[in-house]
């Protein structure tokens, strides 16, 4: 195919402007920095690209969606528009509009696992490791507000479709056995109880943007309000630990 090849530098290229003030032909003549030339045939975007975009587009907007309006409040054919797609492609994709949910609910379920699985792995004691994970999901949560809104939702129980299903949403599940497993620490807690606990107060706390704003005039999209967030969440956290020493 041929198209236009700049063949000189940016400087040569300025000049060349400059002078096409004078004269049009300063971009046409012998020493025009811009050529017509062969050049190959671009290569497409494989399939598989393709195929992930599509399905990571569904994601992100059916996730926003069910957030605001949850689960029940959102046809299959409001989710196809909003996607830019047809209803077919959600159910080639998915299967069905609860297959959809479940995969948006557990969606960063591997992420999770995988930071999480990495603090458990330095062996700390309980209370090193709770800050430690503290710090990892914070921001993490707060960046996929919409998403900890959505399992807000979901765990409230807002009235499931049959084949939904909430096992392993939370990282809760997937430290709990870790800590039990490698056990961390002597404790009058329950972990189970002691994480989801952890948990409700970052999800409240990620969610609570009103509040913020009423207190503080601004919220966790400021970095001090956040880092300050961070060193009181982890004080009262952490003496929720000790407390159990």
């Amino acid at each position: 195919m041929r198209a236009l090849v700049v063949e000189s530098g940016i400087p040569r290229l300025a000049v060349t402007k400059l002078l096409s003030l004078v004269s049009p032909r300063a971009f046409v003549g012998p020493l025009a920095p811009i050529r017509l030339r062969e050049i190959p045939e671009p290569a497409l975007p494989a399939s598989d690209w393709a195929v992930a975009r599509t399905r990571a587009r569904i994601l992100d907007r059916a996730e926003r969606l069910f957030a605001r309006r949850g689960y029940r409040g959102v046809s299959l054919r409001e989710l196809s528009r909003a996607c830019g797609v047809r209803p077919f492609t959600i159910q080639h994709h998915f299967g069905s509009k609860p297959g959809l949910y479940q995969a948006v609910l557990s969606r960063w379920d591997e992420e999770i696992l995988a930071r999480v699985s990495a603090v458990v792995a330095s062996r700390g004691d309980l209370a090193t490791t709770v800050e430690k994970v503290v710090e990892e999901l914070f921001d993490f949560f707060l960046e996929k507000r919409g998403w900890v809104a959505l399992t807000v939702r979901a765990a409230l129980g807002e009235g499931l479709a049959k084949g939904v299903s909430l096992k392993e949403q939370s990282w809760v599940q997937f430290i709990d056995q870790s800590l039990v497993d490698q056990r961390i620490g002597p404790s009058k807690h329950d972990l189970g109880l002691l994480l989801i606990t952890v948990e409700g107060i970052l999800h409240h706390h990620i969610l609570s943007t009103a509040h913020y704003k009423k207190l503080f005039g601004k919220d966790l999209a400021d970095p001090r309000i956040r880092e300050h967030t961070k060193q009181h969440l982890k004080s009262v956290i952490l003496a929720l630990v000790e407390s159990g020493r």
